[in-house]
This record gives C-alpha cells, sequence and structure tokens, in this order.
C-alpha cells in the first residue's frame, strides 16, 4: 500500500505478505509483484507454509529504490521474460543478509552478505538465494551505461564486501536507504544521479565517469553528514563545529552543502520538526505533554515550537495530536480528514512504478 507522509518527501510503497494472508496467497501476491522482473519460484513445495515477503521501496524519479526481505526462492529471467516486458535496466543489489549463487548468462555467481551485485535484466539470469534481505535499486540503462568502459558486460559483476569499491557503494547505499524515508522530491534527481555515478566509478568508469567523481564525493558527503545529523538530532551539542570536525570539511564547504536546503540550521531544525510530527500521530507518545517532546528534539520554548511548526505543516502541534487521535492513526502518518491532508500523496502503487520501467 501507498504510504502517507510529508507532501515534499519521494513517493513510497510498503508491501508485505502478511497483509495478503499466508502460504499460497502470500506466494502468489508475492509472484505477481515480481513479474515484472522475474519468474519466481519455491526451493521445495513445503516452502510455501512459511513463505513471506516485504518490500519498502521508493521512487525517486526514473530510479526504483527498495529494501526487501524475503524467503529463499529461486530467480530466473528468461528471454522470454525479457521479451515480453522489454525492460532493459541494471538492478543493483547489496546484499545485507544472506545472499545467492547461479548463472548470469554463462557468468557464474556467488554473492554473500556486504556484496554488491550488478545485473542487466536485458541478459537472461538464473539464481537461487537463500532468505535474504538486501537493498536494490533499479536503474535505467540510459543513466549508468555512459558511465561504464563496458556496458554489457558487467553482468553478473560483484564488488566484495571487503573490496574498497565495495565498500564505499555498501556504505552510501546504507545511509542513502536510512535517509530516503525523508529525501524530498527537489533534492531526489541530484542525489541519484550522484550515487549512478559513484556506480560507475565503482563498477567499471569511462573518462567521464572519473571525471563526475569530484561531484559524487561531494554528494557521498552530504549524505554522511545527513545520516549524522539524523543520528544526533536530540543532541544539544549539534552545530557546525561538530559536523566540521567530524567529517572534516571547512565552515564555508559545510553551507555551501546545505544551501538547497535553506542553510545548515535551516535542515536541523526541519528534521527535528520532522520527529516531532512523528511522535505526535504516535499513539506510544499520546501521554507525554507537547512541550516534553519539544524540548526533547531540541525546542526550548514551547511557543516557539508550535509557531515553527505550525509554518512547516500547516497544522499546530495540537490540532495534529487530537486529529490522530480520532483517526487512529499511525506514526509519522497525517489522518486523512485533518485539514490540508491532500499535501500527502497516496496514489502511487508498486504495480504502476514497475510498469514505469519499461522507459529505458
Amino acid at each position: 500500500m501507498a504510504e502517507l507522509r510529508p507532501p515534499d518527501t519521494i513517493p513510497s510503497n510498503h508491501f508485505h505478505t502478511a497483509a495478503v494472508g499466508s502460504g499460497d496467497d502470500a506466494f502468489w501476491a508475492w509472484r505477481d509483484a515480481v513479474s515484472p522482473l522475474f519468474d519466481v519460484a519455491l526451493p521445495s513445495p513445503d516452502a510455501v507454509d512459511t513463505f513471506a515477503a516485504e518490500v519498502r521501496s521508493y521512487h525517486p524519479g526514473p530510479i526504483l529504490f527498495a529494501s526487501v526481505a524475503a524467503s529463499a526462492q529461486h530467480f530466473r529471467r528468461s528471454p522470454g521474460t525479457i521479451a515480453r516486458n522489454g525492460i532493459n535496466h541494471y538492478l543493483v543489489q547489496l546484499y545485507r543478509q544472506g545472499g545467492f549463487h547461479g548463472d548470469a548468462n554463462g557468468r557464474s555467481v556467488a554473492v554473500g552478505p556486504g556484496d554488491v551485485s550488478v545485473l542487466d535484466m536485458a541478459l537472461p539470469l538464473q539464481t537461487r538465494a537463500q532468505t535474504f534481505e538486501n537493498i536494490s535499486l533499479v536503474i535505467p540503462r540510459r543513466m549508468l551505461a555512459p558511465l561504464l568502459a563496458s556496458p554489457d558486460a558487467v553482468h553478473g559483476t560483484v564488488l566484495r564486501a571487503n573490496s574498497g569499491a565495495g565498500a564505499l557503494l555498501r556504505d552510501h547505499l546504507t545511509t542513502l536507504y536510512t535517509q530516503a524515508p525523508d529525501l524530498r522530491a527537489d533534492e531526489a534527481d541530484a542525489l541519484m544521479q550522484g550515487t549512478v555515478a559513484l556506480m560507475g566509478a565503482c563498477i567499471g568508469p569511462t573518462a567521464d565517469a572519473r571525471e563526475m567523481a569530484a561531484d559524487d564525493i561531494r554528494a557521498a558527503t552530504l549524505v554522511g553528514i545527513k545520516g549524522f545529523i539524523e543520528g544526533n538530532l536530540g543532541a544539544p551539542s549539534l552545530n557546525a563545529e561538530r559536523v566540521c570536525g567530524r567529517f572534516g570539511v571547512s565552515r564555508p564547504t559545510l553551507y555551501r552543502l546545505f544551501e538547497p536546503y535553506g542553510g545548515f540550521m535551516r535542515y536541523i531544525q526541519e528534521r527535528r520538526l520532522r520527529r516531532c510530527f512523528t511522535e505526535l500521530t504516535s499513539p506510544h507518545a499520546s501521554g507525554q505533554r507537547i512541550a516534553d517532546i519539544a524540548q526533547r528534539w531540541g525546542f526550548g520554548n514551547e511557543a516557539t515550537f508550535s509557531r515553527a511548526f505550525r509554518r512547516q505543516f500547516d497544522v499546530s502541534p495540537r490540532e495534529l495530536r487530537h486529529a490522530a487521535a480520532r483517526s487512529g492513526g499511525r506514526p509519522g502518518h497525517a489522518p486523512s480528514h485533518l485539514g490540508g491532508a491532500s499535501r500527502w500523496n497516496t496514489d502511487s502503487l508498486i504495480e504502476s512504478w514497475l510498469m514505469s520501467l519499461g522507459d529505458s
């Protein structure tokens, strides 16, 4: 189902087989969901009894970006599947748990935890996957191929967890996925371009990829700083001096990186406001005073917090809490009957995203 989140963030979707049942129902729902990419089968008939899968996906422009966790299964992309849907994108996957082994158009492939694999969806593939969790990006060929020295020869490439390129991509993709729920639509394009450039530099660079490396390093630094901010939002010591010391950048560089967000401190304030938004819509925090929630996330004055919150979300903290309580809402989700709720996008579905991938 599509998730309700603040309006300026990229579209997202959450799919879980538990929502459609178990056993056969769960597996067939999963099979239908991934059919534009793969034909799937279970390793044994009785595996259907315990089958489960979950996908949390984001759609920043032409790229599909997802966290996937699923039971053991076999994946197959045959010439018939390729001809049927016309998808010829690249699939880049970071395996956080589990892995797979198989054949990528005649090339033997084995992937384990921490490895990054590159698959060309224009070519046949057969794999046997263990129970796994990965971060997957489906990338249009037109974006990545120009950055590769041999764009038609990367099918089955594996960047090992203990390699420099593999570690760089692993850290970048992990941080990027952590930030994805709050990634704004107006920043997604540049960040995805930087991510693709980093992939080109790691997988098999052309001169163009190397020329883009400096810009990509800046993008990767920004992602790292955002991750640090996210982990320290409640700390009074979160300031420019601390961040500069942590990442070895000057104040002017830090301020330039955050210019598109209205400035460094403005970005921190917005992130703190979003944390408050999540807690105010959570039933678990219903007994906490608004002032205490605000103080926990760095706002020492409740009146100042309320004004900033209304500017950000077009609703006061108290109004949001009351509306969430009436609707039984979920943390971080705007109640559908709340004034201004049309600002939350609920239209994107995973099926339409997968179909849109046909534009390579």
